[in-house]
This record gives C-alpha cells, structure tokens and sequence, in this order.
C-alpha cells in the first residue's frame, strides 16, 4: 500500500512538471484617443475700406480768371452765332438783368406782321417785341414802328448769355494754355462733365467767353460763337424798351 502511494504521489508530480506553465494575462490595450483638432478661426470681418479719391486742385490762376468779369465788366454787345444750327447772327445787348435782341433780317419778310427787336428783363422775365428800324417797319400802307409784340414766347429767345455760361465752368477746371482766337488774347479752359467735353475762350482783359464748344461722344460738336464783343458800352437806354 505504501509502495502504491508513492507511485501516485510521484504520478501526480510528473503530471504537474510536464504540464505547460500558465501564460501571463496580456495587459488590454487602452482605447485610442481621436487626435485633439483644433479649429481655424473664421476670419472676421474687417471695417470696409473707404476708396479715396483724389481732391481735385483749384488753380489760383483760373480762379482769377473766372472772378474778372465781375471786378471789370458793366455792359456787352456782340452777334451770337450757335453752330451747326443758327448761322444768322442777332445782335445781342446785356446791361443789368435787360437784353436787347437785334433780330437777323429774313428776307422775305411780311410788313404788317415784322419785328426786328425784342426786350427781355431777365428778373421779371417778361418779353415785348417792336419794330424800330424804319427802312422795314414803315411802308407806304402802313407803319409797324408803334406796335407791341407782347404774345412772344419768352423762353424761345432767353438764351444763356457769355456771362452765365461763363459762371458754369467748375473751379477744378484746366487752362491749357493762352491763345490768340478771333484776334483776341485769350485763356483756354477745358473740363468733362457728362459724358462732354467743354472748350471755352476766355478774353484775357474782360474775363468773358469769345467761344466755346460742347463735344459730346458721339454726334456733332456745337459751337456757341461771340463775335465783335463791346465792353462797357451798352447804356440803359440801349436796352430799354422806347416809348
């Protein structure tokens, strides 16, 4: 019985050594952790730029041209001509806020109905047209010299005079350069404005435009023409409607 104890005893140790040792427990992997991003900041809108245009310059020069009809100028007479589409001339009076138009003589013409002159007041606005020059208005049936034309329209003949065309040529407009036009001494003065391009001729002494053209795009240039210009002549009476 001993003997057979020891048998399995020593049975049970072989088994035991022979037996594959117990591999350690593998260590669990710890989860992945998703990289950390950070996110681009979205830009912020900055304040809106402000496009800077560059300050027109005035020109002392022009300023003193523009200025001499004013220091200078008391009365003018001259014949106007617009081109292409008035080629006769009317000869035109300016004392104060009175004109006096010297009508171009048509021939032919009718006696009983002809006038030769009209007078504006600018301020009052008002218009009265006669017949003055005696070698038409009076004929052997009749005489028109005593007659008022007061049914005129008076918006037909109130043109802009030199003067008032000459208060519409902006201070940042350029003189480019002197030049001799109608055999006068004159400033050139060029500007744009709406789509045209301006041209003036200013008579250096008087300060008041000889001619001037408006040159559009497209289309004809029109030329407003002043000529045989009379400085300081005109007198009240010149230009005021006879009794």
């Amino acid at each position: 019985m001993k003997y057979l104890a020891l048998s399995i005893a020593a049975l049970l140790l072989f088994l035991l050594a022979c037996a594959p040792a117990a591999q350690p427990a593998q260590p669990v992997p710890a989860p992945a952790v998703p990289p950390t991003i950070t996110p681009t900041p979205e830009p912020q809108p900055g304040p809106t730029p402000i496009e800077t245009k560059p300050v027109p310059t005035v020109s002392k020069e022009l300023q003193d041209l523009l200025s001499r009809a004013d220091q200078k100028l008391k009365s003018y007479k001259y014949l106007e001509l617009i081109l292409p589409d008035k080629k006769q001339p009317d000869t035109i009076s300016v004392k104060g806020t009175k004109i006096k138009i010297g009508l171009y003589e048509y021939d032919p013409y009718i006696p009983d109905e002809y006038m030769d002159t009209v007078y504006l007041d600018t301020a009052a606005q008002t218009i009265v047209g006669r017949c003055v020059s005696r070698k038409r208005c009076v004929w052997p049936q009749g005489d028109n010299t005593k007659e008022l034309y007061t049914d005129l329209d008076y918006n037909q003949y109130r043109r802009k005079t030199p003067y008032e065309w000459l208060k519409t040529i902006p201070a940042t407009a350029t003189i480019t350069g002197p030049e001799v036009h109608e055999n006068r001494a004159t400033t050139k003065v060029e500007y744009d404005d709406a789509g045209k391009h301006y041209m003036f001729w200013i008579d250096d002494n008087y300060g008041i435009p000889v001619e001037f053209w408006i040159v559009p795009s497209s289309g004809e240039t029109v030329k407003y023409k002043f000529n045989d210009l009379q400085f300081n002549s005109v007198t009240d009476a010149d230009v005021t409607l006879p009794q």
